[in-house]
């Protein structure tokens, strides 16, 4: 995912994704309340959908990666996002979710 805060793109690693956020790690502090603009790209079929929007920093958690670099989990809330990329996180989301609990069986009597 690319975060721009004031003009400086930065490289999130996304951890968990929803239709209404996103929970992800950064290698800089950005506070609470900040405003963002993403771009990230998700599977869709046989092609990939490229999603922007408009969010804000919700929660900030630092990690402690090492003495020289600091590390953030921080929580995002997506404030402007299309109902079409709504839907279409919430597709990959499910498809996610059921390739994880992999193929049910049904019961047998």
């Amino acid at each position: 995912m690319t975060v721009t805060e004031d003009r400086a793109e930065l490289l999130a690693e996304t951890n968990n994704l929803s239709a209404s956020g996103a929970y992800c790690t950064l290698d800089r502090f950005i506070a609470p309340m900040t405003k963002l603009h993403l771009q990230f790209e998700l599977p869709n079929g046989a092609h990939s959908t490229v999603i922007r929007c408009s969010a804000v920093v919700v929660r900030v958690e630092p990690l402690i990666a090492n003495a020289h670099r600091g590390r953030y989990h921080v929580a995002i809330f997506f404030t402007d996002l299309s109902n079409r990329h709504r839907s279409t996180i919430t597709r990959f989301v499910q498809q996610r979710l059921q390739a994880s609990v992999g193929p049910t069986s049904a019961p047998t009597s």
